[in-house]
C-alpha cells in the first residue's frame, strides 16, 4: 500500500489550483494526465506479470504438494494446497494491491479528464469578477 499512498499524495499535489498557479496548473495538465495514465497502464503490465508468475508458481507448488503428499489427492484438493502456500498469498495480496492502485488510477484519469473543464469554469469566474 505504500505505492498507493505515494500515488494519492503526488495527485494530491497535481490537483492543488489556486488563483496563483492556476495558468501553470493548466499549461502542465496535458502533461500530467499523460503522466498517470502511463502509470496506469504501468501498474496494468505489472498485475499482468505478477498474475502470470502466480500461475506458474501454482503449477509448481501442485506438482510438488502431489509428488510429496503420502496419500493420493485430487488436482482441486492439490490446487487447494497449493492456494494456502505463503508464496502463493503473497503474490495474491500483491495482485489485489495492484487492482487497487488500478482502479484508483482509472479513476484519477477521470478527474484529470474532467479538471480541463473545471480551470475554464475557474477562468471564467475569475473574468466575470474582474469586471
Amino acid at each position: 500500500m505504500e505505492k498507493l499512498a505515494q500515488y494519492i499524495e503526488e495527485i494530491t499535489n497535481d490537483l492543488k489550483v489556486d488563483d496563483f498557479n492556476i495558468k501553470e496548473v493548466q499549461m502542465r495538465l496535458p502533461a500530467r494526465k499523460h503522466f498517470w495514465v502511463a502509470r496506469l497502464i504501468q501498474a496494468k503490465i505489472d498485475r499482468d506479470k505478477v498474475i502470470n508468475l502466480k500461475k506458474k508458481l501454482k503449477e509448481q507448488t501442485v506438482s510438488k504438494v502431489l509428488e510429496e503428499s503420502p496419500v493420493k489427492l485430487t488436482i482441486n484438493a492439490a490446487n487447494s494446497a497449493a492456494e494456502k502456500h505463503e508464496t502463493i498469498q503473497k503474490i495474491n495480496i500483491k495482485i489485489k494491491e495492484l487492482d487497487m492502485i488500478i482502479e484508483y488510477l482509472e479513476r484519477v484519469e477521470k478527474i484529470m479528464s474532467s479538471m480541463s473543464f473545471d480551470l475554464k469554469n475557474i477562468t471564467e469566474i475569475n473574468k466575470l469578477e474582474q469586471l
